[in-house]
C-alpha cells in the first residue's frame, strides 16, 4: 500500500465521484478507478458502493476513512522533521492568551528582521493546561505556557513529576473581571466576589487548571453558596472580543501585560481578595536543554515583563 492509495481513496470519498476525483488529482477516472481497485484487493473488502450518480462509503469504507485520514496526517508530520531541524524552530503551547499573540508576533519580528535574514518555523496553539502537558510529553511542542491558581499548584506538580516535566513560574497576578466599556461596571476601582456571582460571562473552554475556581474558595461564595452565571463558553479569542464589546458579559481572567487590552475598549476591575493568587509560567521537559530559538525567545519574554512591571 502506497500514500498515493490513501490520497486517491480520500478525494473520491470526499467527491462522491470518480470523475470529480479525477479532476481534483489531476489525472483520469480510468486510473482513479484502478487505484481504488487495488487498494480494495489489498484490503479483501469493498470500500465503495457504485451508483449511478457516484460513490458512496462502504460500513468498511467509513472505518477506512478515519483511518487514512490520520495515517496521511502524521505522514505530513513526519515529512516536516528534516525541515524542523534545518530551520531555526520554536514550537509553544499557551492557554488561551492575547498576550502571548501578541509577544510571538513581536519576537518573530525581532527575529528574523535583524539584517541576518533568519527564517524562524514558528509552531503555536491555544489549549487546555491538560491537553498542553500530553503535547510536551510527546515531543510535540517546546514550551507551555500557563496560568496555574494558587489552589491547584499541589496538583500541577503531582502531573510535572508524572510527565517529567517542570513548571517554571514568571510572575504571580490577580484574578481580574474584564467588561466592555459600556458595561455599568466600567468605572469601578474594584468588584466583590458577591458581586461578582450576580453579572453573566462569557468565558473560555473549562478544564480542571480553571482560575475561576478561585472563586469558589472565597468565604461569601461558599456561605452563600454562590456559582459563575455561565452564559457562554467558547475557545475562540475572536467571539470573547466580540462579546465583550457588543453586550453585557462580563469575563473572569488573568493578566501578565498591563497594556495589550488597551488594543480594545475593555476595562479590568481587580477583584477585591484575588491578588496575586494565580502564577504565570511555563512548561518544559526536565533533564532536557533548550534549544537556542527558545532560549532566545524565554528572554525576550523576560526583557517584556521586566519592562512591563516597571511602567
Amino acid at each position: 500500500m502506497e500514500l498515493r492509495h490513501l490520497q486517491y481513496f480520500l478525494a473520491c470519498a470526499r467527491c462522491g465521484s470518480l470523475t470529480t476525483a479525477a479532476e481534483e488529482l489531476f489525472t483520469t477516472q480510468p486510473h482513479v478507478s484502478m487505484v481504488i481497485r487495488e487498494l480494495e484487493q489489498e484490503l479483501g473488502t469493498r470500500l465503495f458502493t457504485r451508483r449511478s450518480n457516484g460513490v458512496e462509503l462502504t460500513e468498511a469504507g467509513e472505518r477506512a476513512y478515519g483511518y487514512a485520514l490520520r495515517t496521511l496526517r502524521n505522514a505530513e508530520m513526519f515529512s516536516t522533521i528534516s525541515r524542523e531541524q534545518r530551520e531555526h524552530t520554536l514550537r509553544v503551547a499557551t492557554n488561551n492568551s492575547s498576550n502571548m499573540a501578541v509577544m510571538l508576533t513581536a519576537f518573530y519580528n525581532e527575529f528574523t528582521g535583524n539584517g541576518e535574514k533568519r527564517e524562524l518555523y514558528l509552531r503555536f496553539t491555544e489549549c487546555g493546561t491538560e491537553k498542553m502537558i500530553s503535547l510536551l510529553s510527546a515531543h510535540e511542542y517546546d514550551l507551555g505556557f500557563l496560568f496555574v491558581p494558587d489552589t491547584k499548584r499541589s496538583a500541577l506538580g503531582y502531573l510535572m513529576d508524572r510527565h517529567q516535566l517542570a513548571f517554571t513560574p514568571l510572575l504571580d497576578t490577580d484574578l481580574v473581571l474584564y467588561v466592555g466599556k459600556d458595561h455599568p461596571l466600567e468605572g469601578r476601582a474594584s468588584v466583590t466576589a458577591e458581586e461578582v456571582a450576580a453579572l453573566s460571562f462569557i468565558q473560555l473552554e473549562d478544564d480542571f487548571f480553571t482560575i475561576e475556581d478561585l472563586l469558589a474558595g472565597d468565604p461569601t461564595f461558599r456561605r452563600k453558596r454562590l456559582e459563575i452565571r455561565h452564559v457562554v463558553r467558547t475557545n475562540s479569542d475572536h467571539m470573547m472580543i466580540r462579546m465583550l464589546n457588543r453586550t453585557k458579559l462580563c469575563n473572569l481572567s488573568s493578566y501578565w501585560l498591563k497594556d495589550v487590552y488597551r488594543q480594545y475598549d475593555f476595562r479590568r476591575i481587580p477583584i477585591e481578595g484575588m491578588e496575586k493568587r494565580i502564577a504565570f509560567g511555563y512548561l518544559s521537559r526536565k533533564s532536557e536543554p533548550l534549544n537556542e530559538d527558545v532560549a532566545a525567545f524565554l528572554k525576550f519574554l523576560r526583557h517584556a515583563l521586566e519592562l512591563d512591571t516597571n511602567t
